[in-house]
C-alpha cells in the first residue's frame, strides 16, 4: 500500500510542478505583452496618408512626437512599389511635433506615359498625376520618435513595428 501512495505523491508533486511552470511562464508572457502593448500605444495614433496632392502624417495621441521622419512616398502598381515625388522644398525631419499637431508634404505631380483606354487599348491622352492612373495603396512611409524615446515605423496604415538600431534618413527624390 505504501507504493501506491509513493507513486501517487510523486505524481501529484510533478503534475503540480509543471502547473506552476505553466503558470509562470504564462504570467511572464502576459507581462511581455502588456508591455508590448504601452509602448505601442502612442504609435497606433501616428498616420499618415495621401489625399490629392498632399500627404500628412498627424499625431492623434496625447503625447508630442520627439521627431518625426518622412522617409518616403510611394503606391503600388501591379503589385510593384513606384515611388512618388514630392517638392524638393518640403521639409521632411521634424522635431517636437505636439499632440494633434499634423505635418504635410506636398506630391508633385508627374508624367507616367500615355493614358490607355483599358476597353480599346488605345491612347487616349497622358497619364499624369502623382501616381499612375492605375496605382493603389498610396502611402508614406515614415519613422518617428516617441515620447518614451522609442523609435517606431509605420507605412501607409499598416501597424507600427519598431526601429532597432540607427532610424532611417528620408530617402532622395526619385528620378
Amino acid at each position: 500500500m505504501s507504493d501506491f501512495w509513493d507513486a501517487a505523491s510523486a505524481i501529484a508533486t510533478t503534475a503540480a510542478t509543471g502547473v506552476a511552470l505553466w503558470l509562470a511562464v504564462h504570467e511572464v508572457r502576459m507581462r511581455r505583452k502588456d508591455e508590448t502593448d504601452r509602448q505601442v500605444a502612442q504609435a497606433r495614433l501616428v498616420v499618415s496618408v495621401i489625399d490629392a496632392n498632399r500627404g500628412e502624417v498627424v499625431n492623434h495621441s496625447s503625447e508630442p512626437l520627439l521627431e518625426l521622419r518622412i522617409i518616403r512616398a510611394d503606391a503600388d502598381v501591379d503589385g510593384q512599389p513606384v515611388a512618388v515625388r514630392w517638392s524638393e522644398d518640403d521639409q521632411r525631419v521634424f522635431h517636437n511635433v505636439s499632440a494633434g499637431q499634423a505635418r504635410h508634404l506636398e506630391l508633385r505631380e508627374q508624367g507616367w506615359g500615355p493614358l490607355l483606354d483599358p476597353v480599346h487599348g488605345y491612347e487616349v491622352g497622358t497619364d499624369e498625376g502623382i501616381a499612375p492612373v492605375n496605382a493603389t495603396n498610396q502611402r508614406l512611409t515614415i519613422q518617428f520618435l516617441d515620447a518614451d524615446g522609442l523609435w517606431w515605423q509605420r507605412v501607409g496604415l499598416q501597424s507600427p513595428t519598431r526601429v532597432l538600431g540607427e532610424p532611417a534618413l528620408p530617402a532622395p527624390n526619385p528620378e
